[in-house]
């Protein structure tokens, strides 16, 4: 059992000393002293267990300026005169390869280095340690990739192992993904916010969308913020293209990052305009007198516009391309339906949502040309009438179009609209449900949208409407569940707004994370502390969040306690006993 969890990161090591005592394990000294100098630090060895080992290592770094073997023996001044002078000649790192025998010796090492606030890796015995190396892939594509496993001593076999996997599933050109993702980073911060170096406020944006060092900070809970797409700040502008480079980094698919070019990260084909573009085509094969018909009244009730679209659409001589609005489920291939896999394996053309998982994306064929919407803060109404646009030109080419949707099309999903768009221009489309997260994420989650004597009702709501604005908000129901899609990024807005509606701050909340998928997180908290804790644990998108009693009503009521000094319980990855089919496996049970 492990007490405590050990701090991991990514050391800069670039000109250090880093000292290496005893060649007990000579292939284990040469590996270090090669790893430090692949880091950009030198290496000092000291102390060979054989006299044999000196002429080894000599051949071995013969021309290697930055590694030094001394035949002296170990002495514990060298830890204070082999280092830089900029540090007082204290080395920064020792490294220690002894023979067991030589305890007293190593903890003589350990105990100085720990005085001097050395770190310090004594091999095969960690209480004479207080660091240790760990299993690692380095990229040899050198684009800046690296992957490391520890299992904190359990087995370095072991850890070994879990790194081949990982490396092993990755996409072929993950190289040239990462590659180009710093590219295209540089280029955008050299191009468009040349004055971001120097800006305080927009030099935190840039750290809070991904950028800088502190990787372990990436799921920030201000990587969704809310921007006011036609009403933007000059900051917002400067940082459109690094915040839509952020999203795509965050929900495109790994293997598609490496063709992503600058131009996808730029609105061009509406840069110079104000407002969205109205949809002012009509449908195709229409004569003067339908087009009349439709200009005098602007406000035709829908039923009409859609009989007319149908009528005109069986009157074309072409062949006519067919357009599906399919809900893809909330991420578990496991939860697309059977309409939902053969609509995808049949189109022409696919018109995704980014929120789309890539689990389902991957069931695609590599041939159907596939287009993910550039739906990134700032950009919704323009990138909806992208899609469009592109769904409608798929159409008048005769083409198969599927416009996959996350969840259920009808539900948030703009599915209503989009019938519509495409009925009045003579392409009634068919629409496939899908399990929508708003239910799927409650199951998944433990938590009984009803149940008696606990919750009589079910309300879906919106934390963000039309343009940003905040939607009604209902009253407070005891029995109750209330799901907010569309919440997380703005909960301190939502939260206030219904606390000043007299909701109970004291009801259980829960936020719930990338559904049904692998790396799924639930948090259980109040409604009160929300917004709190959605700034100290950051994002991790597609999200919603739940408010009722059944929160908790299947959970150990010990694990809900909560006070100012314990604000909420975090659940990380999806239950075992939940299916997550492979493509392969989904096809063969399908066929």
């Amino acid at each position: 059992m492990i007490d405590t969890v050990p701090l991991i990161a990514s050391l800069n090591s670039e000109n250090e000393v880093h000292l290496l005592v005893g060649t007990h394990s000579l292939n284990l000294t040469v590996n270090r002293a090669r790893a430090i100098v692949e880091s950009g630090a030198f290496a000092t060895i000291v102390g060979p267990s054989k006299s044999s080992d000196v002429e080894v290592l000599r051949k071995r770094f013969a021309g290697e300026s930055r590694v030094s073997v001394l035949e002296n023996a170990f002495e514990l001044q060298h830890l204070m005169t082999l280092g830089r002078p900029i540090v007082a000649k204290i080395v920064d790192r020792v490294f220690v390869s002894l023979a067991h025998e030589q305890a007293l010796v190593m903890q003589d090492i350990y105990q100085q280095c720990v005085k001097l606030r050395i770190p310090i890796n004594t091999s095969q015995r960690p209480e004479f340690s207080t660091f240790s190396p760990i299993s690692t892939f380095t990229d040899p594509a050198q684009s800046g990739l690296q992957i490391a496993v520890t299992t904190n001593g359990q087995g370095c076999l072991l850890a070994n192992r879990i790194k081949r996997e990982i490396v092993s599933n990755l996409p072929a050109n993950i190289s040239q993904a990462v590659i180009n993702m710093g590219n295209l980073r540089d280029r955008i911060i050299n191009e468009d916010n040349t004055s971001l170096i120097s800006g305080y406020y927009l030099n935190k944006d840039l750290q809070d969308l991904g950028y800088g060092v502190d990787e372990d900070n990436w799921d920030s809970h201000r990587l969704n913020k809310l921007v006011h797409e036609f009403g933007m700040s000059e900051n917002e502008k400067k940082l459109k293209r690094s915040r839509w480079l952020s999203q795509i980094m965050q929900y495109y698919p790994l293997t598609q990052l490496a063709n992503v070019s600058i131009s996808q990260l730029a609105d061009n084909y509406m840069n110079s305009q104000d407002k969205p573009a109205e949809n002012s085509s009509m449908p195709p094969g229409a004569d003067n007198s339908q087009k009349e018909l439709v200009e005098q009244d602007g406000t035709q009730n829908s039923q009409s516009k859609v009989a007319l679209a149908s009528s005109l659409g069986r009157c074309r001589n072409k062949e006519n391309g067919t357009i599906s609005l399919v809900g893809s489920g909330p991420g578990s291939v496991s939860m697309l339906t059977l309409g939902a896999l053969h609509e995808i394996k049949t189109a022409d053309l696919i018109l995704a949502d980014k929120l789309v998982p890539e689990t389902v994306l991957a069931l695609i064929p590599k041939e159907t040309e596939t287009f993910i919407a550039r739906k990134f803060p700032g950009n919704a109404e323009r990138a909806q009438q992208e899609l469009l646009e592109k769904g409608l030109a798929g159409l008048q080419e005769g083409r198969k179009v599927v416009r996959l949707k996350q969840g259920d099309p009808y539900i948030f999903g703009r599915g209503g609209e989009e019938f519509l768009f495409f009925s009045e221009h003579g392409y009634v489309p068919q629409v496939l449900p899908g399990l929508s997260s708003s239910l799927t994420a409650t199951v998944v989650s433990k938590i009984p949208a009803t149940q008696r004597d606990v919750a009589d009702q079910v309300l879906i709501c919106t934390g963000t409407g039309r343009k940003g604005a905040l939607p009604q908000i209902p009253e407070y129901v005891v029995s109750r569940t209330t799901v907010f899609l569309m919440a997380l990024h703005r909960s301190d807005v939502l939260i206030g707004a219904l606390l000043k509606q007299n909701w109970d701050p004291e009801v259980p909340a829960a936020i719930i994370e990338r559904a049904s998928c692998p790396d799924q997180r639930i948090t259980r908290t109040l409604l009160k502390y929300v917004p709190e804790v959605v700034n100290e644990i950051g994002s991790r998108p597609p999200g919603l969040l739940v408010v009722g009693r059944a929160v908790g009503a299947l959970i150990d009521p010990k694990l809900l306690q909560f006070n100012d000094n314990c604000k909420y319980y975090i659940e990380e990855g999806l239950d075992s006993s939940e299916p997550q089919l492979n493509l392969a496996e989904l096809l063969q049970t399908c066929s």
